[in-house]
């Protein structure tokens, strides 16, 4: 369970969705993690708390209350930390461009072919690893105006710091397209907040 009280926009909420759910298995079996899926906390003018996520419908902007009461997915949730930006002003700046351009997706549409290159390339982690010098580099089958969850969430904090221009980079140097739930939960530059802490 998480402490709502505790959440502060542009929270990151990494979810372990509850029920059979053949997709959200598999990208827990393939990225070996707890956690299937990621999306960006923020409030309306009104103070209501949502997630702004990419769902198989497209990009979505649900009530926090929905995931509350751990029926329908277990939820941790992280933070971007000052510490990832030059000063304060930079940080302030940072987290209100990445809340900014997640809000302009929604709407968008899900991209499921990108979804499709990240399997092919955790199924076969020794064959593409052998392959990278002929496979292009990222994900061929990414598309610019569709997005999966956590491309959707790593591309909003492209570039918002000086000193960490790609986020949620890690030690694997992935980019956006290629990024998944867990690369954003263990990332270096985020901290835990409240609720379940594993990876």
């Amino acid at each position: 369970m998480i402490d709502k009280n505790l959440l502060k926009e542009g929270d990151l909420i990494l979810f372990h969705t509850r029920g059979f759910s053949p997709i959200s298995m598999a990208i827990r079996q393939l990225t070996q993690s707890f956690f299937n899926h990621i999306g960006l906390f923020v409030e309306d003018i009104d103070k209501r708390g949502y997630v702004i996520e990419a769902l198989g419908d497209g990009v979505v902007k649900t009530p926090i209350e929905r995931y509350l009461d751990e029926k329908k997915a277990i939820l941790k949730v992280v933070r971007v930390k000052q510490e990832a930006f030059e000063d304060e002003f930079e940080y302030q700046r940072g987290i209100g461009t990445a809340i900014a351009r997640m809000r302009t997706k929604v709407g968008a549409q899900y991209d499921w072919w990108a979804i499709v290159w990240l399997a092919f390339k955790y199924l076969g982690k020794g064959s593409y690893k052998k392959a990278r010098e002929f496979v292009p580099v990222g994900n061929p089958l990414q598309s610019r105006e569709k997005f999966f969850c956590s491309e959707i969430v790593c591309e909003s904090f492209y570039n918002v710091s000086t000193l960490n221009p790609f986020m949620f980079a890690g030690d694997n140097y992935q980019t956006c397209d290629t990024t998944t739930p867990k690369d954003c939960g263990k990332a270096k530059t985020v901290r835990f907040v409240t609720g379940k802490d594993v990876l």
